[in-house]
């Protein structure tokens, strides 16, 4: 009887000395960030590339017979903040696009022409400063309105060449070329969510832009040698996208975009939508 009670105690005393380890626990001060705001003299690089964008860089090349090749560098842009609301950015944005051609013509439905050879290149670059307004100043969820100003220039040049391999010393040549000043404006807003305990924010920018072209024009010369005689000629064509097409009922419905012109004004301007992803990184200047 007395062994059995000497048991019970024993076990009695573990039981009590167990819960008083389990009780006597201190917990962890340690707290956990869910979110890195930037604030006053802080500076941001944003990558921001459109739909646009995603669709020429899964689209590098296109077409068997021929290459065209696009490369985009999406906009990049610096931010800094001078007050915890108030940012000024300033961003950098190209584009260009290479396509060439060569193959052998049937001289029967070509006038005689055996050998064709045409490039086009086309470069775009954009420098765009702008602000934005930043409501909240939540470590979760950024949101804000901006605007800022497209400024840069639009440059084409399209080079084509045909040889007539049966004639003597007949071939033609073509060379377009046009450079457009390009200014606009866009207004947006913007949503990022900063990502747990790190310097970057991803989200999302809507809005509108308005772009301007000055130079809608292509200036032309063209060579060419037939039987070992050479002529030259340079004369200015319409450059029109399919939405500026000339209605062909209009008063100048008969000027199309091979007309040629001895001296040429065209511009164009058009507003589009815009949406595109952000993904921010913030440092220390």
């Amino acid at each position: 009887m007395k062994k059995l009670f000497y048991a019970l105690l024993i076990m009695v005393l573990g039981v009590n000395s167990t819960f008083a380890q389990l009780s006597d626990r201190v917990n962890s001060p340690s707290t956990f960030k869910i979110g890195t705001r930037p604030v006053a003299g802080n500076w941001g690089l944003v990558f921001a590339p459109t739909y646009q964008d995603f669709s020429d860089m899964t689209n590098r090349i296109d077409g068997k017979d021929s290459t065209d090749v696009a490369n985009v560098l999406p906009i990049i842009a610096l931010r800094m903040y001078k007050s915890d609301n108030f940012v000024l950015r300033i961003g950098i944005r190209s584009k260009t696009h290479n396509l060439k051609i060569s193959g052998t013509l049937d001289p029967t439905l070509n006038g005689g022409y055996t050998d064709l050879k045409y490039q086009r290149r086309k470069a775009e670059l954009y420098i765009t400063p702008g602000a934005e307004y930043h409501f909240s100043k939540s470590n979760i969820l950024d949101i804000y309105v901006g605007a800022s100003i497209p400024l840069g220039y639009v440059k084409d040049n399209q080079t084509d060449y045909m040889r007539n391999s049966t004639a003597l010393a007949t071939y033609s040549s073509f060379e377009r070329t046009r450079f457009s000043l390009a200014y606009g404006f866009e207004g947006f807003f913007g949503v990022q969510a900063f990502v747990a305990d790190l310097p970057l924010s991803i989200g999302l920018e809507l809005g509108s832009t308005a772009l301007g072209n000055l130079g809608k024009k292509w200036k032309v010369q063209s060579y060419n040698v037939t039987a070992g005689v050479s002529t030259s000629q340079t004369y200015y064509t319409l450059n029109l996208d399919s939405k500026d097409q000339i209605d062909p009922t209009s008063v100048v419905g008969p000027i199309t975009q091979t007309s040629a012109f001895s001296k040429l004004t065209a511009k164009s301007f058009g507003i589009d939508g815009m949406a595109r992803l952000t993904i921010s990184y913030y440092f220390n200047k």
